[in-house]
């Protein structure tokens, strides 16, 4: 079951173009920058620090630079990566519940449409999640300096690894916390000092204020119940057909299924205070509620976990529920896009984006998403500019030597939990300048893809 588990994540690969999520593009360009000895933004004529991505998948991917400049073999190795993710969660699973349940939960691991909707996908989602399997098989084991090691290869994948640091509890000798702790305390500390000293800031971190501005205890009970309510959703379209995949069926069904995890964490909880699973669940689900951009691919770390407290909740019944869900996610899901061109294959601004490539050389281009745009364009560029006033907007544009301006309303930013967050309504703000012609000029339009493109005057 494993091998098949294995073979259908590979036949969803690639499951997007390169670029869609534009962090993909990050990765790899990081990969190539430290290849080349350095840590920098590629992409970018000034190559300013990389610190808004963390380095460890970076890292992995280095070597891969070497060989080629194909983005092909990437995702190759991001897809077998995932494909070795079943095995993982079978190998945690078989450790807490029966052979059953882990082969299932294995199964319902591969099978899930948030992963497939990963497969050959450049992100750090896929290494996080196995060193998360990594840390809780350690501290499941008592194994202190493994489960150490792994959460500070969390940390220095994604600054989330926060959020499971609480699994580390388990380590309540003096030696014994010192090995759990101390790696993940570098390893943050390292990164953070790093990131500092390149840009005065620690980014992710930064980003958490950037949506909540100084309206956080206004706003953190929206954002909680926003997030709430589409995580349900997503949890929930994935065992029904696509047609109740976005209404209130998949609420109602996400809801029930993660109540019933709630109820097997904090049943875990109560057996033992500190259970690294139950405690590593918690944490995320905390991150989750206050963090406020929305992807789908961040449940995917988590799926393991709500398997297993979903199990426990259900006892001696798990087995049959769970085997149920697997054969609903089949047959809704899975059978249906076995065979079918992936829906996200092509650009959404596919025609923007020739336009853009034929632009004299020397362009270069900004927009909300520049680093995605300006790779899938072939052009360099930058980063729009944060002012205050309408008319320094076009001068900073024009220092930075900014040609072309990329507007593309409708598309998804992940700020869907609070559209008063300081990035929507400094995009919405960016948006009106551009409409100004005494700054600016509209270039190229492309009604189709909502996109527009405009050049300072």
């Amino acid at each position: 079951m494993l091998a098949a588990c294995a073979l259908l994540v590979l036949a969803f690969a690639p499951a997007q173009y390169f670029g869609r999520q534009q962090d993909d593009v990050l990765y790899l360009v990081g990969a190539r920058a430290l290849a080349m000895g350095r840590y920098c933004l590629l992409t970018d004529p000034a190559c300013p620090p990389l610190t808004m991505i963390n380095p460890l998948w970076p890292a992995l991917l280095a070597p891969l630079s070497w060989i080629t400049e194909s983005v092909g073999l990437f995702q190759a190795a991001s897809a077998l990566l995932l494909a070795l993710a079943p095995a993982g969660v079978w190998l945690w699973l078989r450790r807490r519940l029966g052979e059953t349940e882990a082969l299932l939960g294995a199964a319902l691991f591969a099978s899930s449409p948030l992963v497939l909707a990963q497969a050959g996908v450049v992100m750090s989602e896929i290494p996080y999640t196995l060193a998360l399997l990594g840390l809780l098989l350690a501290a499941d084991a008592g194994n202190a300096l493994p489960a150490g090691l792994s959460a500070a290869a969390l940390l220095l994948t994604r600054t989330a690894g926060i959020a499971a640091l609480p699994a580390l509890a388990f380590a309540r000798k003096g030696k014994d916390r010192a090995r759990a702790w101390l790696p993940p305390l570098l390893a943050f500390a390292g990164w953070s000092a790093y990131s500092y000293s390149r840009s005065r800031t620690v980014e992710k971190l930064d980003m958490l204020g950037l949506t909540y501005g100084d309206r956080a205890a206004a706003k953190l009970a929206s954002v909680a119940a926003s997030n709430a309510a589409y995580y349900a959703r997503g949890v929930g379209a994935c065992f029904l057909p696509p047609s109740l995949a976005e209404g209130p069926a998949a609420l109602a069904l996400g809801a029930a299924l993660l109540l019933g995890a709630a109820w097997g964490g904090l049943s875990a909880l109560r057996r033992r205070r500190d259970d690294p699973a139950a405690l590593a669940l918690a944490g995320s689900a905390a991150l989750l509620a206050v963090w406020g951009w929305q992807y789908e691919r961040y449940l995917l770390p988590l799926l393991p976990l709500l398997y297993w407290a979903l199990a426990s909740a259900l006892g001696a019944r798990a087995p049959r529920a769970l085997a149920a869900l697997l054969v609903l996610q089949l047959g809704f899901q899975v059978a249906p896009r076995i065979g079918r061109p992936s829906p996200w294959a092509e650009p959404e601004l596919a025609r923007t984006y020739a336009w853009l490539a034929a632009r004299p050389a020397g362009s270069l281009l900004t927009s909300a998403h520049n680093v995605r745009d300006g790779w899938l364009s072939g052009l360099p560029s930058r980063p729009l500019p944060l002012v205050e006033d309408d008319a320094e907007f076009a001068a900073a544009l024009k220092r930075a030597k900014i040609t072309l301006i990329v507007r593309a309303d409708g598309l998804d930013y992940g700020l869907l939990a609070d559209p008063d967050a300081g990035p929507v309504r400094e995009l919405a703000r960016i948006n009106r300048r551009l409409e100004d012609p005494r700054f600016f000029r509209k270039v190229h339009e492309e009604p189709s893809e909502r996109a527009t493109v405009y050049e300072p005057r």
